[in-house]
Order: structure tokens, then C-alpha cells, then sequence
């Protein structure tokens, strides 16, 4: 193993548990199988922008300060879950993730974005198997333009960390990046009130 390498593969050994058990996940191994039904896939979608849009905003500064800027997932999202027949005014409203903090270092920054960027490299297999049952409304699967070119330079960053406390904080923050996202995922099914109301409305159109 090359010296440029560690860094990518020790955080890639200290998230495999988390990363593995994640392809487990009822709603992202159904939607990876092309088996989720449209109610199920509407709720996994909200349960994502809640942790996305908290993770942009948490990391708004630090993604700017390293240059690494790449398109919004919770927008793409947003505009999924508009397809789908949520409106703006509703998932504006949807709960976000609590537990992002803004990261306290570069180190920080870079293994929290490990973890989401790489967790986005699979997607276009899932928007391939996601499309005889959404469509279009798969914005998020597919990524935006930039996503493929902001992963080598992310992974270019990763490299420069200095072994010791600056790895270490990466890995520690990669870590606790993945045990974030799986424990918000847990609950992927609690209908917000949104869903509550179409429910509603699409019965008294009846």
C-alpha cells in the first residue's frame, strides 16, 4: 500500500461496519432492488432531505474554504419529492437532523464529506433500477453534474492530512458522520403531517 493511500484506506476499514449494514437498510436495499413502492420511497426520500439539508448547512463553510463545492442533494430531493406530489411549502417543513454540528476542523470537514460524497457514488445504479417505478423523480440517485468531479478532489484533500491527529480526526469524523445517518435513517418510516394531509386530500377528491 502507497503512503497516498492510507488515508482513503483507513477511513474506508473504520466505516465498512456502518457501510455495510446501511445496504441492509429496509428502504435503500428495496429501493437498490427496484422494490419499493411509491408511498415507501416517498417517506425514505423525506427522511433523507431531513439529514442532507441539515449536513449542507452544517458544512456550508468548510465546503466553500476547501474549494469543494457540489450540487444540493436536499434540492435534488426537493424537486423528487415535487414530482411525487409533495409540495415545497410541505417539505420545507419536513424534520432535519439535529445531530450535525458544524465540523471543527479541515480534518473534520473532509472525513464527514468522505462519507457523503462517497455514499452517493452508487446512485446511478439505484436510479437505474428506481426508474420503471419514479420516473424522473430520482433527481437524487442520479447526482447532479459536479458530484463525479468533486470525489477526486476530495479524495486529493484526504491524502494531504498529516498522519496522526489530523487523520485521526478525519476517521473519528467519518465515523461518527455514518452513526448519525444510520440512526436517522432508523425511523425512516414516521409519516410527517405532509404526508398526513395528501392522505387527506387525495381522499376527499374521491
Amino acid at each position: 500500500m502507497t503512503g497516498r493511500a492510507s488515508v482513503r484506506e483507513a477511513l474506508r476499514a473504520a466505516t465498512r461496519e456502518t457501510h455495510q449494514r446501511l445496504h441492509r437498510h429496509a428502504g435503500l436495499s428495496a429501493a437498490a432492488r427496484g422494490a419499493i413502492g411509491l408511498d415507501d420511497y416517498r417517506q425514505l426520500l423525506m427522511r433523507l432531505y431531513g439529514f442532507h439539508l441539515a449536513f449542507e448547512d452544517a458544512h456550508a463553510s468548510a465546503m466553500q474554504k476547501l474549494g469543494l463545492l457540489t450540487n444540493s442533494r436536499a434540492e435534488l430531493i426537493a424537486l423528487d419529492l415535487a414530482a411525487l406530489g409533495i409540495m415545497r411549502f410541505d417539505v420545507c417543513r419536513l424534520p432535519r437532523c439535529a445531530a450535525l454540528r458544524e465540523p471543527s476542523s479541515e480534518a473534520c470537514a473532509l472525513g464527514a464529506l468522505y462519507v457523503v460524497e462517497g455514499s452517493s457514488l452508487g446512485g446511478a445504479l439505484i436510479a437505474t433500477a428506481l426508474a420503471p417505478i419514479v420516473g424522473d423523480a430520482r433527481r437524487f440517485f442520479l447526482g447532479g453534474p459536479s458530484g463525479r468531479e468533486v470525489w477526486p478532489s476530495l479524495l486529493a484533500r484526504v491524502e494531504t492530512l498529516a498522519p496522526g491527529v489530523q487523520q485521526a480526526r478525519a476517521i473519528d469524523a467519518a465515523v461518527e458522520t455514518f452513526r448519525i445517518f444510520e440512526e436517522w435513517m432508523f425511523d425512516w418510516r414516521a409519516a410527517p403531517s405532509c404526508l398526513d394531509r395528501l392522505a387527506v386530500s387525495s381522499g376527499s377528491e374521491n
